[in-house]
């Protein structure tokens, strides 16, 4: 389609067309190849992968090889030096372990398997000598691959209604709102002998009073969590439970009323080590939850709570 034309009316010039751009839109919108810095940026793609891309200026580099004597020159390679930071203050404390890749060619952004879930990476790019001389580029932003697995993390935010909980779980334990202390006792002495709760999740014995149709329940559960070398065996009251890949376990299970003593044995990989531990927890009610309203005296107002 042609142009539209510019009208020209009586007594006016004719309107001049607008200015064009100069260049092609591909060339206006292009992202440029580079910003002119000397940097190493770090991102998080999975809990067992991280990825890095970065810009090095030729002039940097020149200045960096500068500091060498000729014979070093010889089979000087540029490589990401990969360090796991978890929980110290690099570069002031050491890292607990670094390895290094190799770079080819002229990459500017790299794919980096760390197979560690859970913990905290920072990375540099430079050059290394073959004596093992290493020039520092550029260092990386600090970042955190996240757990493997659902959270261990109980908070109020992630918090269950107890009738959406019966909703989701309460049909495949047999026990649901209103359940008796007995039948929790029951589940809870099945689930200890079963074997089969190394990773699951139980909640607690509910407390339930009724004040003329208002109602209230409480509920306790008891978690239990740590973390041990990976590949270690983790047995509570004689029962594996699942340890992660990254050392940590946890369990959530049902606390019934009285003292319940626990046996937490850890061995380690070789089964040379092992510890024991014996927690011992106490669920102790003090007061009462009644099940029936107070006599209202006459000229007073029902309390909405029954206090014990």
């Amino acid at each position: 389609m042609p142009p539209p034309q510019a009208t020209a009316w009586p007594g006016r010039a004719p309107a001049a067309p607008p200015p064009q751009p100069s260049g092609s839109i591909e060339s206006r919108y292009a992202i440029p190849t580079g910003y002119g810095d000397d940097r190493i940026v770090l991102m998080v793609r999975d809990p067992w992968w991280l990825y890095a891309y970065w810009e090095i200026q030729s002039g940097t580099e020149r200045r960096v090889r500068s500091q060498l004597v000729p014979h070093e020159v010889i089979g000087l390679h540029s490589i990401l030096r990969v360090y796991d930071v978890t929980e110290v203050d690099f570069p002031s404390q050491p890292a607990h372990q670094s390895f290094d890749i190799p770079l080819s060619g002229l990459a500017t952004n790299w794919y980096i398997q760390t197979n560690a879930p859970h913990r905290d990476f920072i990375v540099d790019i430079g050059l290394l000598t073959q004596g093992g001389k290493f020039l520092l580029l550029a260092r990386s932003n600090r970042v955190r691959t996240p757990r493997f697995g659902p959270s261990d993390v109980i908070d109020d935010a992630w918090m269950l209604t107890d009738e959406a909980y019966w909703r989701l779980f309460g049909s495949s334990t047999g026990i649901g709102i209103g359940s008796s202390q007995a039948g929790w006792s029951a589940l809870l002495t099945q689930q200890l002998s079963s074997g089969g709760w190394s990773s699951g999740s139980l909640f607690a014995p509910q407390r339930q009073a009724v004040v003329r149709g208002f109602w209230c329940r409480l509920n306790t559960d008891l978690v239990i969590h740590g973390a041990t070398e990976p590949r270690s065996t983790v047995m509570i009251q004689g029962q594996p439970v699942a340890v992660r890949k990254d050392g940590t376990f946890s369990l959530r299970l049902a606390l019934p009323d009285g003292t319940q003593q626990l046996v937490i044995e850890v061995t380690s990989a070789d089964g040379r080590q092992a510890r024991t531990m014996t927690p011992i927890v106490t669920l102790a009610w003090s007061g009462t939850l009644g099940t029936e309203a107070p006599p209202v005296k006459a000229g007073a107002s029902q309390p909405l709570v029954e206090r014990p």
